[in-house]
């Protein structure tokens, strides 16, 4: 991959690693063997890498979104994390010297480029890049302990509504709306990630809306009623009187029995 000329980006100042770069704009006599400032653009579709691809470099998505997924023993696809701006990808890499998963972008996208000499530069020159790399490592695997924990403790609609709340909360790290966005990925990408079957997102979203919860229109997700999403999450999980939990519980089946699937959009996606 060819060194582009960086220019500094909005998303920028949420990026897990935006700081050391600023770093070494200014201070090419610390650094000045390491090259973290190349930047790509991919479009939809397009694989970063795939399982099984050596291990030569780290990315941060600096726009766009991506997905990334492993195959199971059926030769299915299992969707276990998105990436969106800020966020670091490849370090799935670190601990077998090859990729684990396979990363496609879901829209087009650009990341900025850090290989693997750069990143064991920084890791021995900067402190900063040191902390930030492994923040970020560690985040990440809580994230991953929490997803797992919502797919076998959590009922679907909880599991729903946590995700598009986690969503809500990562576009407000970064700057952006926490209560109305586009969703990126198909309703299949969020069945897959979730757990659940196609029929289930999509009965449900129609029930979150009629109950007054979220406005969908095609892709785009408005969250209306946030304080009541958390409740749903926390019912179960902090023994919420057994009534509130039936009346919940009673409203999403009543509303997925009356509304059609179609209603919230076809084929796979919000449309």
């Amino acid at each position: 991959m060819s060194q582009l000329h960086f220019k500094s980006s909005p998303t920028c100042e949420y990026c897990a690693l935006s700081r050391n770069c600023t770093e070494n704009i200014n201070n090419t006599s610390a650094m000045q063997n390491v090259q973290v400032l190349t930047h790509k653009i991919y479009h939809k579709g397009d694989t970063l890498f795939c399982a099984g691809d050596a291990f030569n470099a780290l990315y941060i998505m600096r726009s766009g979104s991506a997905k990334a997924s492993a195959t199971t023993i059926e030769a299915d696809e299992q969707i276990v994390d998105f990436y969106f701006p800020g966020d670091l990808l490849g370090t799935d890499g670190f601990a077998q010297k090859q990729h684990a998963h396979n990363v496609s972008f879901l829209e087009t996208s650009s990341v900025c480029y850090i290989s693997v000499n750069s990143v064991n530069a920084l890791l021995t020159h900067s402190e900063l890049g040191r902390q930030q790399l492994l923040s970020n490592m560690s985040q990440n695997s809580l994230n991953q302990q929490q997803q797992l924990m919502n797919v076998h403790k959590m009922t679907s609609i909880q599991r729903l509504t946590s995700f598009l709340l986690d969503l809500s909360h990562r576009l407000a790290q970064r700057g952006l709306s926490s209560q109305q966005f586009t969703l990126s990925m198909t309703r299949i990408d969020i069945a897959n990630y979730l757990g659940m079957a196609i029929e289930t997102v999509s009965r449900l979203l129609t029930s979150m809306q009629q109950q007054r919860l979220i406005q969908v229109h095609r892709r785009h997700i408005k969250l209306l009623d946030m304080s009541q999403m958390k409740k749903i999450c926390r019912s179960e999980l902090v023994g919420q009187a057994k009534g509130e939990s039936d009346v919940i519980h009673h409203a999403v089946l009543r509303s997925a029995t009356v509304y059609p699937l179609a209603s919230v959009g076809g084929e796979g996606r919000f449309n």
